[in-house]
């Protein structure tokens, strides 16, 4: 049976400098492999340091998380990095997205003279648009 490795305050040092620094979990493994008692399986990671890099990991989401909603809800309206704040926020905890903006435009042409491509198609064919005859399916005279 292999020694279990014992827990290393050096190598939990390095995980944590990871952890803020940004590195994956396995880039993490991977540069560990020089100390002394270093996991060299994610398995027997997990089971040492694994609470410690979800500390961390939590720890460090909530800091940046506290910041951006406190730019978001107190920064200044005219810099930049508040509405990029804002919209962060928006995105991640309410589902919005610049997809779901709705932009209305102002209509250029007159209502009154807006002609549907069907109406156009009939005066092309020489038919009155605004003829409301009914359509009687024996009577084929309009395409006699």
């Amino acid at each position: 049976m292999a020694k279990k490795l014992p827990y290393s305050k050096t190598i939990e040092n390095h995980v944590v400098k990871c952890v803020r620094g940004g590195v994956s979990r396995i880039d993490t493994l991977r540069s560990m492999q020089h100390l002394q008692n270093a996991p060299s399986s994610m398995t027997t990671f997990y089971k040492i340091y694994g609470k410690l890099w979800d500390a961390e990991h939590s720890d460090i989401i909530s800091r940046i998380g506290s910041r951006v909603y406190d730019q978001a809800i107190n920064g200044d309206a005219k810099d930049s990095a508040t509405f990029k704040s804002q919209e962060l926020a928006l995105r991640a905890k309410a589902g919005w997205s610049p997809q779901n903006t709705i932009n209305e435009v102002e209509q250029e042409i007159d209502p009154e003279l807006d002609v549907s491509a069907a109406d156009q198609i009939m005066t092309l064919l020489g038919l009155d648009p605004d003829d409301q005859q009914e359509d009687d399916p024996q009577d084929n005279s309009r395409y006699a």
